[in-house]
């Protein structure tokens, strides 16, 4: 090898060592970052059920805002939801609101069943929640579930509108025996 000026070696290329480091700690940091990515992935469990909630919410103080009463809607053979309003007719309408499009659930993601005020349990087919003007919901409670089949309840109280979420299969609240 060639000496430099200062009568040290010059090198091209990196020793094994230094190599084992720097894959060591990529290594480390992908074992750290696998399960964030995985979150954001969209197949997680709870992030499907915080994205329903953060719906819940949002129609409920848009039908307190606007004074009409609008529904949520979920398809459980499709595995998905969507927001509409009544129309002036008594007709249900899509809302054209950004952010409430009709939204599938993940692939590993589906909807076990819905039981809400109107309709008792449903398990195939389509179910709702209405939201009223005076801040009212529909008591509602959803079952949501994943490929290893984990369950979270879902019950959407019907005086604050609030969604409380509980970790595997749970009848309605005050239903229990």
């Amino acid at each position: 090898m060639p000496m430099s000026k200062a009568g040290i070696w010059n090198k091209k290329g990196f020793t094994f060592l230094e190599l084992a480091v720097v894959l060591l700690i990529l290594g480390v940091v992908a074992i750290l970052a696998f399960p964030t990515i995985r979150s954001l992935s969209g197949n997680d469990l709870k992030l499907s059920a915080r994205h329903l909630v953060r719906t819940v919410y949002f129609i409920s103080d848009r039908a307190s805002a606007t004074k009409r009463v609008y529904r949520l809607n979920y398809d459980l053979k499709q595995h998905e939801y969507w927001a509409t309003v009544r129309s002036g007719e008594g007709e249900f309408t899509p809302l054209a609101a950004a952010g409430l499009t009709r939204t599938a659930l993940p692939r590993t993601i589906r909807f076990v069943d819905a039981d809400t005020l109107h309709q008792g349990k449903v398990t195939e087919g389509e179910a709702y929640t209405d939201f009223y003007p005076v801040g009212r919901v529909d008591k509602t409670t959803l079952h949501l579930t994943d490929e290893d089949e984990n369950v979270l309840t879902l019950v959407v109280n019907p005086i604050t509108g609030r969604v409380k979420i509980y970790d595997g299969y749970r009848e309605e609240i005050g239903k229990e025996a």
